[in-house]
Parts: C-alpha cells; structure tokens; sequence
C-alpha cells in the first residue's frame, strides 16, 4: 500500500462525520488534507431556552505524507504550529479562552511515512506532551496526538495521547 492509497482510505473513513479539505495551508505549512470535527450535547428542561447545561467538543486532524524518511524537525515543527496557529486560532478563536461551553479540543497529526521513521523522531513522537488547560478545566481542555503509520516496517504509533488511536487503527488492520 502506498501513502496515497492508505490516504485516501483514512479520508474516506474520516468523511462521514469530519469536514475533510484537500491540501491545507497552515501559517506557511502545507498539509496533505485536513479534517475538523465538532459535537454539541446539552440538556434541557421542557424547552430548549432552560438549559441545564452545554458541552462542546472539537478535533482537528492534519494529515502529511512524508516520502523521505521522517526525522525529528517534523515533530518540531508541528509543535511550533500548535503554539504559534492552531491552538490560538483553531481553539480560542484569537480570544484569551475558549466559549464558555468548550470541553475538549483534540489537534492531531497522522503522518504515513513511506520510508520509515529516524530513531531520533520515533523517540521524540513517542515523548511528545502538549496539554493546556483553561481556567483549571472549566473552560475545557486541548490536548496534542501524533499518530504515526510507518509503511517501510509496517508499525503504528503514536504519543501517548494518541493510545486510544493507535490501539483502535491496529484492531482495524489497517496496516
């Protein structure tokens, strides 16, 4: 399988409940596609104007082919983007905070390298940490997954946020 091919399938996967843009522009970075998510759930009583309360959940996933091998200056890269765009941005919409019902913010990154992963990347993904709460989580959450499908040696990993991903994409074969 090529890094297309297994695009195009995680695309298609993706388009039931994400907005999926073909090549992305973020702050000077270009990216392969990009899907964004978000749910609302609230609860109300006998009509919509008493609501008890409001939850609002978001992800944002950019997907990059890397046809060389991948070194450690994609990681941090991506993390300079989380701190300079898409966590202001995407997340607190230029503002100090999120809304006042956001609960979570996932931005993720899934990478198919096609000619495997250098040591020194694969230790810094696995060790890649970025949180931030807002207002000591009253005001949510946003929290940083790197997903990587390394099609050389047939592995799938990630950081440790990613853990759920990675143990959902190996039962699905995928790879």
């Amino acid at each position: 399988m090529t890094g297309e091919e297994l695009l195009q399938t995680l695309l298609e996967s993706f388009q039931a409940s994400y907005d999926v843009e073909r090549t992305c522009d973020i702050n000077g970075d270009i990216y392969d596609a990009y899907a964004s998510f978000n749910a609302a759930s609230a609860k109300y009583v006998l009509m919509k104007r008493a609501e008890l309360w409001r939850a609002e959940c978001f992800e944002h996933v950019f997907f990059r082919i890397e046809e060389k091998t991948m070194e450690a200056d994609t990681v941090d890269r991506f993390r300079g983007q989380l701190m300079t765009y898409i966590e202001p941005r995407l997340v607190r919409h230029g503002e100090k905070y999120p809304s006042k019902d956001h609960m979570y913010t996932y931005m993720t990154l899934i990478c198919i390298c096609e000619n495997g992963v250098s040591e020194e990347a694969a230790k810094k993904i696995r060790s890649f940490r970025y949180e931030k709460n807002y207002k000591l989580t009253l005001r949510g959450y946003s929290a940083a997954r790197i997903l990587i499908f390394d099609l050389k040696n047939r592995k799938l990993f990630g950081n440790r946020a990613a853990r759920e991903l990675v143990k959902g994409y190996k039962k699905s074969g995928i790879l």
